[in-house]
């Protein structure tokens, strides 16, 4: 079994965040922990455990920032899921944190957390400019970022990711490069690598329309991200990672398995306020609403997911693997001829864009700045 959990505290709102998030000073968390307890009991109460013998593989707590519960908390949603199901003995528990200085966006120390059952941790760093971490308004300075990274292997994590951003406000292709250039240095295992997107109705959005914040946000020129996309592939690559999705590279045998799982179109349970699942063909969304959840966890809404959307699925998370997809798994799951569904596709794009290898359809690396029109070809097939 897959979990997602969210936790929705944050000590601010980053300029650029369309998430659901409760800043910390209103207090809730002890009710949230409850709450949360509740709704794994009401789930687990309709779920066949029988059908899980290997117990629950991966847990990812994301947010927000989950590292403001505390690790006593942590215990107390651990041994709840323990009631229904086990851990698997090399599940993969996840945390994200940011950093920040003296742990301020940690309640408990970094082994704390170790001591409780985690094992992986995903570090909100996004940028080690100082200049382009104001532009994006998050607490800390590219040093505490550091000093947190190091404070991490210090206390005995051994499986850190990091996530960095291009495309921010006034990055320059010398700035991303000195970004790449001081991760590489950092002993950390993963990195998810993404664009900066600008989403509808966030503080961003205003501040790179209204005339007189526009000059200071000014956003790089889209070649210029498209560039450093393929600069950050290079030199992560340089430093030992190894791309297996757009945006996610890892050293050997450190790909984060949870998020395998949704790029290979697999179940997960979603525990947790605003929180989106996909279970046995139905898609649900928790309520986004604190005070509404708080007093019923499974207020949301849900659909089903007919075979036309789960091809569609297997599809745009499929291609966005390195791996790519195997077609014979895929023909047998949906009852479908690929080649012949999508001949019109193949011939537009196989070559140039697409390759077949030993069975699996394959986006070319070069490829990925055009994917959203070559997946949405193949949609339109569907």
């Amino acid at each position: 079994m897959f979990i997602y959990l969210h936790v929705p505290f944050c000590v601010s709102r980053c300029v650029y965040c369309d998430f659901y998030v409760v800043l910390e000073k209103y207090g809730g968390k002890e009710a949230y922990v409850e709450a949360l307890c509740r709704e794994i009991e009401l789930r687990f109460a309709d779920i066949d455990l029988s059908s899980f013998p290997q117990g629950i593989q991966t847990l990812y707590v994301g947010g927000g920032t989950p590292s403001l519960l505390s690790s006593q908390a942590y215990q107390r949603i651990f041994q709840q899921l323990n009631r229904y199901l086990p851990f698997a003995p090399d599940a993969e528990i996840t945390l994200e944190a940011n950093p920040g200085a003296h742990y301020s966006e940690m309640a408990d120390s970094p082994a704390a957390y170790l001591a409780v059952g985690f094992n992986r941790v995903s570090v909100g760093v996004q940028s080690l400019n100082n200049v382009e971490l104001k532009k994006l308004s998050r607490l800390h300075t590219a040093e505490e970022a550091v000093a947190f990274l190091v404070s991490l292997k210090q206390a005995g994590w051994h499986n850190i990711s990091l996530d960095l951003m291009y495309g921010i406000p006034s990055q320059t292709p010398q700035s991303w490069r000195e970004t790449l250039q001081k991760a590489a240095l950092l002993d950390v295992q993963h990195v998810s690598m993404y664009g900066l997107k600008v989403e509808e109705n966030t503080p961003l959005e205003k501040l790179t329309t209204l005339r007189a914040a526009k000059a200071q946000y000014q956003l790089p020129e889209e070649d210029a991200v498209v560039a450093m996309y393929f600069e950050g592939l290079e030199s992560l690559r340089e430093a030992g990672f190894q791309r297996y999705e757009f945006s996610n590279l890892a050293k050997p045998g450190c790909q984060s398995r949870h998020n395998l799982n949704y790029w290979n179109n697999g179940d997960y349970l979603a525990l947790g306020v605003a929180a989106h699942g996909y279970w046995q063909n139905l898609r649900y969304e928790n309520v986004r609403d604190l005070t509404q959840y708080l007093a019923n966890p499974l207020a949301g809404e849900s659909q089903a997911c007919p075979p036309s959307e789960k091809l569609e699925n297997a599809i745009i998370f499929g291609l966005r693997k390195s791996s790519g997809i195997h077609l014979h798994t895929l023909e047998q799951e949906f009852e479908i001829d690929f080649k012949e569904k999508y001949a019109d596709v193949l011939k537009k794009y196989q070559g140039q864009y697409l390759e077949l290898q030993e069975g699996w359809l394959i986006l070319k690396e070069s490829a990925i700045p055009v994917s959203n029109a070559i997946l949405a070809d193949f949609l339109t097939g569907i």
